[in-house]
Parts: structure tokens; C-alpha cells; sequence
């Protein structure tokens, strides 16, 4: 019985964002919203003159952001029509019942795909040599993206499209769709139910310990922690939108359970290594 899915973690896993391309973003991200709620705003009919002025959409983007980790804190990850709805009640905007579920969709989507559209992060060199070696060595993989993310699929696969890996993907799993973060398990069993492969079949590829391979591990997964792009953790720590705790190595006492795979690599080509244990591992427990 050999490896029959594979999933990864995206952010610098797959791709990183340079502090320009992440200031680019949050521009974005208010600029939009704030265009959004103002044309939402005037169609109630108020006048020009009471539109909402940047400084409150902007504060309003970040008070939902500290809302935001509050949940995050419990493992759970708000829908972006969820942080649409919030903010519309910062900003006292108050919706009609019919048009609610679209107004907070809509604003989701603002939120989800500003600073998308035309620049990309960037890319893994070793994301689409990875991916393409893995599918020669296992035609009928099924590859699965798992990402603590606050985008939507429908923005990521445009990215990945872009920068020429989405094709390897079957199935993207973003935390904010599915409402828990990693290391949850909640997140992975969605991963595997989609994937229908037993965990000790499926591989999992990611750079944070606690987030990827305990998560993974706890679900009855293989699993690789990546180092390969931890050089970026350092700016990222600074800005406070990375954990302390990224870039902690497999610790030399962590435990798995029987014929469980779990390896700490350096290179993503090294988790082909890795799939060759596993294969090994799934003959030795059928034979036993």
C-alpha cells in the first residue's frame, strides 16, 4: 500500500510575502473596503457629506483584527463573510434582513481577494519541481493544500494558478472556510474526508511544529516539518505576525504512534525520501 495523498501548508511552505508585498496588501485591503462601505452607505440614501472618512474604516479593519485573535486563541477561524458582518457592526452600518447575507458575502470577498488581483507572493523555487516529482513517482496521488489562512479558495487558486503550481492541487482546505486552525484536528479530518484516504496514507508537509506536524501526527499522519524557508521568520517575529514559537526543530522526544513517519527536511524534494518510508511502513502494519 503506497502514499495516496499529500497536503501542504502554503505560507512559507509554498510561497512568502516580502514586507513590501504585505504592505501592498493592507493598503489594499482598506482602500477597497472603504469604497465598498461608502457605495453601500449611499445607496441607504444618506447624504455625500456623512460618508464614512478613511480613518474609521481603518480602524474599524483593525479592531476586527484584535477581534479576530480572540478566536484565534480558541483554535477557531471566522468566515470572511463573518469579519464582513463584524465590521459593519463597528462601523454602526445597519443592513436590511433580506440584503444581509449578501451585503456581509460581498464584503467577505473584499476582504478576501484586495491585493490579489495583480501581485502574487512569492513562490518556492522548490514548490513545482516538488509537486511535478511527486506526481511522476505517484500518478493517482491526490494533493490537498492546508492552510491558517483568512483568504478564500477562490483567491489562493488564483494565486497558485499564477505562479504555475495550482494545477497539482485537488482540494484547498483554508481554515477561515472551515471555520478551525491548525493544529486542530477538525481541519485535517476535513482534509482527509475529501481526499477519502486513511491518515496513515497521507503525508503532510509544513514549517511550524505545533501547527503542521502535531496537528498532522495527532490525526494518525505522516508528516515533514520544513526549515527550508525559516530565514524569513526573523522580520515576520518583529512585525508580530509570526508565532515565538516558529522555527522550533522536532523536538528528540517527540512521540508517535506505531508506524507513524514524522522527519524533519531541509529541502521540500527530501518529503520524496519521506514517502518511501511510509510505502515501507504501510506493508510492514498489513503484514503485521
Amino acid at each position: 500500500m503506497s502514499l495516496k495523498a499529500l497536503t501542504l501548508d502554503l505560507w512559507l511552505t509554498l510561497i512568502w510575502d516580502s514586507r513590501e508585498l504585505e504592505d501592498y496588501r493592507r493598503l489594499r485591503r482598506l482602500v477597497n473596503f472603504y469604497r465598498f462601505v461608502n457605495k453601500i452607505h449611499g445607496n441607504r440614501g444618506i447624504k455625500a457629506g456623512s460618508a464614512f472618512k478613511f480613518n474609521d474604516v481603518r480602524l474599524a479593519i483593525e479592531a476586527v483584527g484584535k477581534k479576530s485573535e480572540e478566536y484565534y486563541e480558541k483554535g477557531v477561524d471566522p468566515h470572511p463573510r463573518e469579519r464582513g458582518r463584524m465590521l459593519f457592526e463597528m462601523l454602526k452600518i445597519k443592513v436590511e434582513n433580506k440584503d444581509k447575507a449578501k451585503v456581509y458575502e460581498s464584503a467577505g470577498k473584499v476582504l478576501s481577494n484586495s491585493g490579489y488581483m495583480r501581485k502574487f507572493p512569492h513562490v518556492n523555487p522548490e514548490a513545482k519541481p516538488t509537486l511535478k516529482a511527486f506526481r511522476e513517482a505517484y500518478p493517482n496521488l491526490k494533493v490537498a493544500l492546508i492552510s491558517n489562512a483568512a483568504r478564500s479558495t477562490e483567491t489562493y487558486r488564483r494565486t497558485l494558478n499564477a505562479l504555475g503550481i495550482g494545477k497539482y492541487f485537488d482540494y484547498f482546505v483554508i481554515s477561515c472556510e472551515v471555520g478551525y486552525l491548525k493544529p486542530r484536528k477538525e481541519i485535517f479530518r476535513h482534509a482527509l474526508k475529501l481526499l477519502d484516504v486513511e491518515p496513515q496514507e497521507a503525508l503532510h508537509i509544513g514549517d511550524l511544529f505545533r501547527a503542521d506536524v502535531v496537528g498532522a501526527v495527532s490525526c494518525g499522519m505522516n508528516a515533514c516539518l520544513y526549515s527550508g524557508l525559516w530565514n524569513k521568520y526573523t522580520q515576520l517575529q518583529k512585525e508580530g505576525s509570526m508565532p515565538s514559537w516558529a522555527g522550533e526543530h522536532l523536538p528528540a522526544d517527540f512521540k508517535t504512534s506505531r508506524g507513524q513517519i514524522v522527519k524533519e527536511i531541509e529541502r521540500l524534494q527530501d518529503a520524496l525520501v519521506v514517502a518511501k518510508k511510509i510505502d515501507r511502513s504501510n506493508v510492514k502494519r498489513l503484514r503485521t
